[in-house]
């Protein structure tokens, strides 16, 4: 995908809202990146300098 301030763009998403919480759908592109299966895999949100973030699988 296109290539913005320097970071190629691997794949968007979509959000939606349900009661006090939001659901974001994963792309499967994301996941196999991240190396992930459907067996109770689990993300880890950083907050980095900056105020950027970033996702990391759980190494179990």
């Amino acid at each position: 995908m296109v290539q913005e301030n320097g970071r190629k763009i691997l794949d968007v998403t979509h959000i939606s809202s349900r009661g006090t919480s939001y659901r974001i759908t994963l792309p499967k592109k994301v996941a196999a990146q991240l190396n992930l299966s459907s067996e109770d895999d689990i993300i880890i949100f950083y907050q980095e300098d900056m105020g950027r973030i970033t996702l990391e699988k759980l190494k179990h």
